[in-house]
């Protein structure tokens, strides 16, 4: 296993390192995990944009929160604050935090580990955006409950009136927060719903929220390749999406994931070990063989520097010589 895998509790369903045997995969297909990641040998790991503690355990604040609430409790919005301050604090440590995985999660409990992802993601972004703390706090609450009205009514359309309602009833719920929820369908050139809002009448944070919602509902589990789904986003720039936050967002996500066979258009294949800020098709590739076969000695290739170099393609695990 190259990366632990968690269930909608934050409980560990197979850590990273274990071997992976046909037990521990018939354990996964009955939590409904259908894709992992796996070590290929090298010490390229695909490290999280947070701690696997502070995952945990807004995890699990997520799951109670929204199962509480389809039992009709009212959103416990003081503690949903609490359990993002941790998020926030630990992205804002970071000087170029970058988005290099695709998150892993059981299909029967998408919705928890979704909102959370949405979450993580939105505050990147506003990072990005050099939003403040309280506005972060703000866009990171209205992320984690963007599909609250899921837990009721799964409509694609009524989820989006249930959850206002639920999140009206509630004093503290400031406007910022209710307006990003109700608009995170609407689109940039007016034809999402429901109203049909367009460009600047769209709140900034339900703009975020948009591609953050699509990207990771897209590239989760692997549905699409990553490199995919950002060109899904780059060719709604001004249509579905305002262009600023779609500039934004991938500044701070990489086509290739850490840990990517690639091969280039000079035939030297490889890895990808890291991304690089701002160009989201230029990593650095670890090259282990050329045209020829395998190489003695790897080397590292900086795409940035090195401009008549690109990648070619992804390659599949049996296409590639480490």
């Amino acid at each position: 296993m190259g990366k632990t895998i968690f269930g909608s509790n934050g409980q560990i369903l197979l850590k990273q390192g274990v071997e992976l045997t046909q037990r521990y995969i018939n354990h996964l297909q009955e939590h409904f995990i259908e894709v992992v990641y796996i070590t290929t040998g090298s010490d390229v790991s695909a490290d999280d944009v947070i701690s696997d503690q502070t995952r945990i355990k807004a995890l699990r604040e997520t799951k109670r929160i929204l199962s509480a609430v389809k039992r009709g409790a009212e959103v416990e919005i003081e503690q949903v604050r609490q359990a993002l301050i941790g998020i926030i604090d630990e992205l804002l440590l970071h000087d170029d935090v970058m988005v290099n995985l695709v998150d892993i999660r059981s299909h029967n409990e998408e919705l928890f580990h979704h909102s959370l992802n949405v979450s993580i993601l939105s505050v990147i972004v506003g990072i990005e955006l050099q939003f403040s703390q309280n506005r972060l706090k703000d866009l990171a609450v209205a992320a984690l409950l963007h599909d609250m009205g899921k837990v009721l009514d799964e409509d694609e359309k009524q989820h989006l009136v249930v959850g206002r309602r639920i999140l009206r009833e509630n004093k503290r719920v400031g406007r910022r927060i209710l307006d990003a929820i109700s608009q995170h369908h609407e689109r940039w050139d007016g034809q999402g719903f429901p109203e049909g809002l367009a460009g600047e009448d769209i709140c900034r944070e339900a703009r975020i929220l948009q591609v953050t919602n699509v990207f990771d509902l897209m590239s989760a589990n692997s549905r699409y390749p990553v490199e995919e789904v950002i060109e899904f986003l780059m060719a709604g720039s001004g249509t579905a999406f305002e262009p600023a936050a779609v500039r934004a967002f991938l500044n701070c996500v990489s086509f290739y994931p850490v840990g990517t066979p690639v091969e280039l258009n000079t035939g030297e294949s490889g890895i990808v070990t890291r991304a690089n800020r701002g160009f989201p098709t230029r990593p650095v590739v670890r090259v282990t063989s050329n045209a020829f076969g395998p190489i003695e000695h790897s080397y590292e290739l900086d795409l940035t520097v090195h401009p008549t170099h690109f990648v070619l393609k992804t390659l599949e695990s049996e296409d590639w010589d480490e």
